[in-house]
Order: structure tokens, then C-alpha cells, then sequence
């Protein structure tokens, strides 16, 4: 009979996954900052632009859904282990690259890990926390995902600060590796997961019970898959599409106008912390409001505000200059606050919630790599929008990708989701 994990454990668990999650989000935030040095240095088009901040993505696309599917048949403590070995390798080498083709291979290899991180997390949380404190551990976990936006680049703003040179851009993705190395050793104490090998015993004793991507589209599953792997798709088309590019959008809307972009870089990097804050302060909210306020009304509130932030955005250019600058701003703030506030938070957790325990990892990658798909077109297709139709039309089309999670998101909230057939089998064997 497994024992219920006791209170010291749980925090070990807690730390370590939520470290990880900041780790995926430092070096996927700090890479916005190293981007303007890297179009100084090496002059790509529009195009190698996006596909330079589009790798990541894409690779945690990948990551995501076939480590996810691993995880759910070969555990979840090798894979955590595995990952961050994986990730602390690639982000040194990846400071070493020598033109944008090379540095594209190292980032979208380290997508591939981070990308890993977010199903095999997510399941681990949800399996090792009792159930009715689990949505709460989660969203405090994704908190320090969001954490890292400010955090990185506060540290890329004291990295230019000591070294002002184009090439501190290096500096800044091989930063990534130090909390990786301290996540790194707490992970080597983790325990499996008790559920998933209670999990095992049964599928051992049930061959019939279904382990595979059938599963997910069956008419039971079928209406909250497609729901959650496209609102993901929706959300990060614009999260990341935005976050990457954050100073790339203040520079096009001219918050600093200096031609040379080491005069730019301080006003830039300033405007961007400040942006940045609300990301933080709409993650750590909602880390008190999510076991009030039901999750699919959470997503929807999330999905209007944010779009309504962005719409602001796009329509300050027609206003004069002083209400310009107050309107860029405030579509800023209300889209860092909301989008994590409610989706960015929410897309994480429901996954986790919504999928039986024989299917969990696997769904929530399935979910997380179509998120990071959308990260992958919001990416590879800002600047090149930017470049052909200007910055205030593309941040106008991102709204629209928000608008649209939320219609989904209005659809899932209709789905029945009874969805934990293992709960009296596993409670049989005396986990709880």
C-alpha cells in the first residue's frame, strides 16, 4: 500500500516543479531581450527574425507531446531528470553559435526540453498533491513561470549594464544553465509519482483500460480536446507573439527613437520591466482567486480583457501623441494582466484537471505542444506582419486569436467532465 506523501515532501515537489516552470520561462522570456543584439550583429530578414524566436517554440512543440506520452508510460522522475541534463548541455551551446542558422538548431533543441517540462510537470503536481489542494499548487507552480518575464529581464538589463556590448546577448541564453543546475540536484531526490505507480499495477491487472491518442479523440474526450489544445493554440499565437517581441513592439511604436541601439537598449529594456510587472501581479492574483472563481469563467474573463488590451493597442495610433502613450501603455498592462490572470494560468491547469491519470501527461502534452504551435506561428509570423502591414494592424490580428479562445473556451464550459474512471480503482488500493 502506498503512503500518502507527508508535508516536507510535497514542498520538495512543489519547488522543484516550480522551478522548473521558471526555468522554461526565463530562458523563453530572456530571449526577447537578446533578440534586437542579434539583428544588429547578424542583419536577418523579417523572416529568420521570427524563425530565430520560433525555433523554441517549435521544438517545445515537440517536446511536449512526445514526452508526454513518455512520461505517461515510463514515469515521471527519469523524464525530469532527463530534461533538465538536456536543457543545462543545450543552453551552453547554444551561447556558442556562431549565425543565426546555428543558433536556430540550439533554440528550437532547447524548446524541445522546455516544451517537456510543461505536461511532465503538471501530471507530477497533480498525482503527488491531494486533490482538493492541487489546483492551487499548480497555479502558485505557473506563477513562477510568469515570475520569470520580469525576473529575465531585469537580469539581461544588469547583464548589458556590466557588459555593454552587442555580444551579451551569449551571456544572456547561457544564464539559463544556472538555475538549471540547482534544479537539477534537488530533482535527482524526487519519487516517482505514487499514482502513476498504482497506475501501472492496474493497467497490469486491466489490459482493456486505453493508453493511447485514441483516447483523446473518442466522443468522450473529443469536444474538451479539440477545446483545449486550440484555446492553448489561440492564446500563446498572441502571448508569445507579443512576449518575444515585447521590446520589438516598443521600439516600432517608438518609446525610444535613438537610432543606435545600445543608446535604445536602457529606455527599452526600462519600458519592458515595467510592461512586465503586471505579468507578474496577474499571476500571483489569480493564485487566490482560482479556487473561487470556476476555471472555464476564469479563461473567458481572461480572454476578453486581454483582447481588449491588445485592441487598445492597435487603435493608440489614432489618437495624438500625449493619449498615444498613455493607450500603449494601458494595452500593455490589461493584456500582461489578464492573459495570466485567466488562460495563461488556466490553459496549464485544466489539462491537468480535466484527463484521467492513465492519459494525463499524454493529453496535457497533446494540449501544450498545439500551445506551443501557436507560440511557433506568433513568432515566425510578428515580424514579418510588422514588416508588411505595420505594428498597429498585426497587434490588431493577435487580438483576434483571443477573441476566438474565448468563443472555445464558451463551448468547453458546456462539456460534461466526469472524467476520472481510475478514482475508485486507485482509492481500492488504498492511495488516496
Amino acid at each position: 500500500m502506498e503512503e500518502c506523501p507527508n508535508k516536507q515532501l510535497l514542498l520538495h515537489v512543489w519547488i522543484v516543479c516550480a522551478l522548473g516552470l521558471f526555468i522554461d520561462g526565463y530562458d523563453l522570456y530572456i530571449s526577447s531581450v537578446a533578440e534586437p543584439f542579434i539583428y544588429v550583429l547578424y542583419h536577418p530578414s523579417p523572416f529568420m527574425i521570427g524563425l530565430t524566436q520560433a525555433a523554441a517554440p517549435m521544438g517545445a512543440a515537440l517536446g511536449a507531446i512526445v514526452l508526454g506520452r513518455m512520461s505517461d508510460m515510463i514515469g515521471r522522475r527519469s523524464l525530469l531528470i532527463f530534461n533538465l541534463i538536456f536543457f543545462v548541455i543545450i543552453a551552453l551551446i547554444s551561447a556558442c553559435a556562431w549565425n543565426t542558422i546555428s543558433l536556430c538548431v540550439f533554440r528550437f533543441l532547447i524548446g524541445f526540453g522546455v516544451g517537456a517540462d510543461y505536461p511532465i510537470c503538471a501530471a507530477y503536481l497533480s498525482e503527488m498533491i491531494p486533490k482538493n489542494k492541487s489546483a492551487r499548487f499548480i497555479t502558485a507552480a505557473m506563477f513562477f513561470n510568469c515570475l520569470a518575464s520580469p525576473v529575465g529581464v531585469m537580469a539581461a538589463w544588469l547583464m548589458f549594464k556590466v557588459y555593454p556590448h552587442l555580444e551579451v546577448w551569449r551571456i544572456m541564453f547561457a544564464s539559463g544553465a544556472v538555475p538549471a543546475v540547482i534544479g537539477l540536484l534537488l530533482r535527482a531526490k524526487l519519487p516517482e509519482s505514487f499514482l502513476w505507480k498504482v497506475h501501472q499495477q492496474l493497467r497490469k491487472q486491466n489490459q482493456t483500460i486505453m493508453q493511447n491518442y485514441q483516447t483523446l479523440f473518442s466522443p468522450q474526450f473529443l469536444k474538451i480536446t479539440v477545446c483545449l489544445s486550440l484555446s492553448w493554440f489561440l492564446l500563446d499565437i498572441s502571448y508569445y507573439g507579443i512576449g518575444l517581441f515585447t521590446p520589438y513592439v516598443l521600439q516600432a511604436v517608438h518609446i525610444a527613437n535613438h537610432s543606435d541601439l545600445l543608446l535604445d537598449a536602457n529606455d527599452v529594456l526600462k519600458s519592458t520591466l515595467f510592461v512586465n510587472i503586471f505579468v507578474v501581479i496577474g499571476s500571483i492574483s489569480v493564485v487566490f482567486f482560482v479556487t473561487k472563481i470556476e476555471r472555464i469563467k476564469l479563461q473567458k474573463l481572461g480572454f476578453m480583457y486581454s483582447f481588449l488590451g491588445l485592441l487598445i493597442l492597435s487603435l493608440s495610433h489614432t489618437f495624438s501623441n500625449s493619449i498615444n502613450l498613455s493607450m500603449i501603455f494601458t494595452g500593455f498592462i490589461l493584456f500582461n494582466f489578464f492573459v495570466n490572470f485567466g488562460p495563461g494560468i488556466t490553459t496549464y491547469l485544466l489539462p491537468a484537471e480535466l484527463y484521467s491519470i492513465e492519459m494525463k501527461a499524454t493529453g496535457h502534452g497533446l494540449a501544450a505542444g498545439f500551445g506551443k504551435l501557436g507560440a511557433f506561428v506568433g513568432a515566425i509570423f510578428m515580424p514579418v506582419l510588422e514588416a508588411n502591414v505595420g505594428i498597429y494592424l498585426t497587434v490588431g490580428i493577435l487580438s483576434v486569436a483571443l477573441l476566438l479562445g474565448w468563443v472555445l473556451t464558451h463551448i468547453l464550459g458546456k462539456q460534461d467532465f466526469n472524467l476520472e474512471p481510475l478514482t475508485t480503482e486507485i482509492l481500492s488500493l488504498g492511495v488516496t
